[in-house]
């Protein structure tokens, strides 16, 4: 009796210490759809359906957004998880490339640093040639690549692909071996370059539901506003 007495006090004592911890400090903070950042100053329109998660204030990561209610491709009606759930995320980070060298940096085989490790971690798409536990990935097929207006001073470019993929399913909790699928992944990426910052937003989703989600992404980038060119726009 006497231990719990004493453990109950005890944790009475240090509830306050543990409630008044500071928080850490995110990537920036959200009010009415909008991502304001808290390090780079910049601001983003987030889009309907779409949930999000800010990141630690020192990550080059600063957002990640996934679809809320997403469309299930057929050959995956028997087991929805397996679906590719619409993602976009954005990596910011200083740089003195353009946004058209540091893209064919990004993509070159033989090209190795530690920013290109980094990003790999979430820019999925650029994840190809996996092949584990019977899930295989093929080669990127690219599609387009292209610059993007902007505004005065900022350079961008976007370029989308497509990935074939295999993968064994298990479509029930008592089926032993499954069945094996095919399908692809479209995937897109945003590089844009202001004042020797690059903003990166990288998209991927299932192919069948790339261009509603293209479109989405697309007004998300053109969304991009810096707090000094709102104040020089209202002069």
């Amino acid at each position: 009796m006497k231990k719990i007495i004493i453990s109950s006090l005890l944790f009475a004592l240090l509830t306050p210490a543990i409630n008044a911890r500071p928080k850490k400090p995110k990537s920036g903070t959200v009010k009415d759809r909008v991502f304001a950042d808290s390090k780079y100053d910049f601001k983003l329109q987030l889009p309907e359906g779409w949930k999000y998660k800010t990141t630690k204030a020192k990550d080059n990561f600063r957002l990640i957004l996934t679809k809320n209610n997403f469309e299930i491709p057929s050959r995956y009606v028997s087991a929805p998880d397996y679906t590719m759930t619409p993602r976009i995320v954005l990596w910011v980070s200083e740089s003195s490339l353009s946004p058209f060298e540091f893209l064919d940096s990004l993509l070159s085989d033989s090209h190795k640093s530690d920013q290109k490790s980094e990003l790999l971690k979430e820019f999925d798409i650029l994840n190809d040639r996996i092949s584990e536990g019977g899930n295989t990935r093929e080669k990127i097929v690219p599609k387009q690549r292209k610059p993007i207006k902007m505004g005065k001073g900022i350079k961008a470019v976007s370029w989308t692909c497509k990935m074939n993929y295999r993968r064994q399913i298990a479509t029930s909790a008592s089926s032993a071996g499954g069945r094996r699928v095919r399908g692809s992944y479209g995937g897109a990426i945003f590089v844009i370059e202001r004042e020797d910052i690059l903003y990166m937003f990288h998209l991927i989703t299932e192919i069948e539901y790339f261009e509603p989600n293209m479109l989405r992404a697309i007004n998300l980038v053109k969304s991009l506003s810096w707090e000094e060119q709102e104040t020089e726009e209202k002069k």
